[in-house]
């Protein structure tokens, strides 16, 4: 049933895509991370175009592929750098990207601070702790 709010920009219904599409391509950006992803082979996969990918996306998650793919990547990189002593640049090509210094940049966006600068904070133990040594 056609109603007002799936008329209104923005919604998927708008744009006669349906949220299926997106949950695959996420499903299959989560299972192939490590891909050399590209938005046209992305839509491909998908069975989209381009332009279709890219309004579905924005409609389900607020973002575009690519940056989607970006931040999937730079989330598993961070478990990665906290769990293991993977060095970054083994971290950043074991999540997809080939150039460290290319995901370094991708990483600080997301996080705010260097792969670098995550691994000490995850390994440095907590404030109250040192507290405790000290008395």
């Amino acid at each position: 049933m056609d109603t007002d709010r799936d008329r209104q920009p923005g919604t998927l219904a708008a744009h006669g895509i349906t949220r299926g599409h997106v949950v695959v391509a996420v499903k299959v950006l989560r299972d192939r991370l490590t891909e050399p992803w590209t938005l046209d082979a992305l839509a491909a996969e998908v069975h989209l175009s381009r332009s279709q990918l890219v309004r579905a996306f924005d409609a389900a998650t607020g973002m575009s592929p690519m940056a989607y793919l970006r931040k999937m990547r730079a989330e598993r990189m961070a478990r990665l750098l906290a769990s293991t002593d993977l060095s970054v640049a083994e971290a950043a090509r074991s999540v997809g990207w080939k150039n460290q210094f290319h995901a370094s940049q991708c990483f600080h966006a997301h996080h705010g601070i260097s792969p670098t600068e995550y691994r000490r904070r995850q390994s440095a133990p907590p404030v109250d702790s040192l507290t405790l040594r000290v008395r």
